[in-house]
C-alpha cells in the first residue's frame, strides 16, 4: 500500500466516522489576507496558538510600540537596530517557507 493511499484512507475514515464534523470554523471561508503575510495563519489562530510568522510580527510590534514612547537617542537607535533585526529575520522565513514549502 502506497503512502497517499493510506493518507486517503485515514482520511475518508475519518469523514465516515465524523470526526471532522465539529471543526473550529467548519463551513466558512477562510480570510485571504492571511495568506499574503501569515499562510497558517487561520489555523493558529483557530487553535489559539501564535505562528512563528505571527511571534515575530508580535516582536516587531512591541519594539515599535517601545520606540514610539523612548526619547534617548541612543536607546532609540538600539530599538531601531532590533526592530530591523527583527523584520529582517521574518522576510527570511517567509522567503524560505515560499521557496521551500
Amino acid at each position: 500500500m502506497e503512502f497517499d493511499n493510506l493518507l486517503d484512507i485515514a482520511f475518508r475514515q475519518a469523514l465516515e466516522n465524523g470526526d471532522l464534523d465539529d471543526l473550529p470554523g467548519a463551513g466558512k471561508p477562510l480570510d485571504p489576507a492571511d495568506f499574503n503575510t501569515d499562510p497558517f495563519a487561520h489555523v493558529y489562530r483557530e487553535g489559539e496558538v501564535m505562528t512563528p510568522f505571527g511571534a515575530l510580527q508580535h516582536q516587531i510590534d512591541s519594539a515599535r510600540n517601545r520606540l514610539a514612547a523612548e526619547t534617548d537617542p541612543e536607546k532609540r537607535r538600539a530599538i531601531q537596530t532590533e526592530i530591523s533585526a527583527l523584520e529582517t529575520r521574518k522576510a527570511i522565513e517567509m522567503e524560505t517557507f515560499r521557496r521551500y514549502s
